[in-house]
């Protein structure tokens, strides 16, 4: 636990609070899309009187649905927000209104919101009516960074979060000399791979892993909603028998493309899926996911697309399944780069967490530099 230290405005209980915030926050992943992940709690006397999320872009911001549950009990109290409330009018008011009007005497805030139409102005209007904004540091602020990393790299950097997942044997195969990949992982991991896309906003694969392996890409071995399906093909090579192009209708999915023959454009288009254009560098490519509202990517292509992707610099985070199995020299790698001369040349992954699923190894790290 981050202990703050003297004259920072704010004390342990400030952070207990901000912590059921944050847990409050998480009830929402999978579902704020395009909005980021908000938690907020109403403390007054030392009771919590409020709790609310955002559960969906549309519905009421996490502070509203609390000051809702408090009504007037929200006088006097201090509200705990995992990210600055909003000042500007989208689908709902401005949350910093609401609390200026429910009578609150004090906010806590773990983050900023960068985005430009909030940025600093909903602490402004608060500060302006005489409540007292303390905003944490430490522990809490990273807290937020990490729940809403995705809505962070989007608004500052115009780029969606990519985080790799792939399934790996023993010495770093994802599929056998032939290329059969089913099954490397578990059926535990599998299943949690389709938790994973449920919380994305959506999963990305090369036109080679649909040739390939003709995936659907959907959510089938637990509940929830469907992600996007994105295909990045530099020429719009994919078949039109593919089964995420014949079932374009039960998931919302794109091909980004530099060029594709109009014939088969139009096929595409018939059968529901929609076609957008980037320049040729795979920069642009995501920059275009990102201006359609798609932060959140998971990404399930195969080598090729994963090595253009990590010398770009922009995979943030990797989540590798590893089985208890060989499968030799001659099959696939799990990265296809050149190895480096030396070992201190090769790309580090930080802050490592393992933990075991079924009889695989589960890695979850950030990428360093990213």
């Amino acid at each position: 636990m981050y202990c703050p230290g003297p004259g920072r405005g704010f004390s342990m209980q400030d952070e207990q609070y901000m912590d059921i915030a944050f847990d409050l926050a998480e009830r929402g992943r999978g579902r704020t899309h395009p909005n980021p992940r908000v938690g907020a709690v109403l403390v007054r006397d030392g009771q919590i009187v409020g709790r609310g999320f955002h559960r969906g872009a549309g519905t009421a911001h996490a502070e509203a649905a609390a000051l809702t549950e408090a009504g007037g009990k929200a006088r006097g109290a201090t509200l705990y927000c995992t990210l600055e409330p909003c000042a500007h009018f989208g689908r709902t008011p401005p949350c910093a209104q609401a609390v200026v009007a429910a009578g609150v005497r004090r906010v806590v805030a773990a983050l900023q919101d960068p985005d430009p139409r909030v940025n600093g102005r909903g602490f402004a209007l608060l500060r302006g009516a005489g409540i007292q904004v303390t905003l944490l540091e430490g522990r809490a602020a990273q807290l937020a960074k990490r729940q809403n990393a995705p809505f962070l790299k989007a608004v500052t950097r115009g780029l969606p979060y990519i985080t790799y997942k792939a399934a790996h044997s023993l010495d770093g195969k994802v599929a056998a000399a032939s290329g059969d990949a089913r099954w490397i992982s578990g059926e535990q991991s599998r299943q949690l791979v389709h938790e994973m896309r449920v919380r994305a906003d959506a999963v990305l694969v090369g036109a080679g892993t649909v040739r390939r392996d003709d995936p659907q890409l959907t959510v089938r071995l637990c509940e929830g909603r469907d992600p996007a399906r994105v295909v990045l093909s530099a020429s719009g090579d994919v078949p039109l028998a593919a089964t995420l192009v014949r079932e374009a209708a039960r998931a919302s999915t794109i091909v980004l493309t530099v060029t594709m023959p109009p014939a088969h454009e139009e096929r595409l288009l018939a059968a529901g899926v929609r076609v957008e254009r980037y320049g040729g560098d795979v920069r642009e490519a995501l920059q275009r996911l990102a201006t359609l509202h798609i932060y959140d990517v998971l990404l399930e292509g195969g080598p090729t697309l994963a090595s253009d992707l990590f010398a770009a610099g922009l995979v943030d985070r990797v989540a590798f399944f590893v089985a208890p199995l060989l499968l030799g020299t001659g099959a696939p790698e799990l990265v296809g780069w050149p190895a480096p001369g030396s070992v201190a040349a090769g790309l580090r992954l930080r802050a490592p967490a393992w933990r075991q699923v079924g009889e695989d190894a589960l890695l979850e790290a950030d990428v360093e530099g990213a």
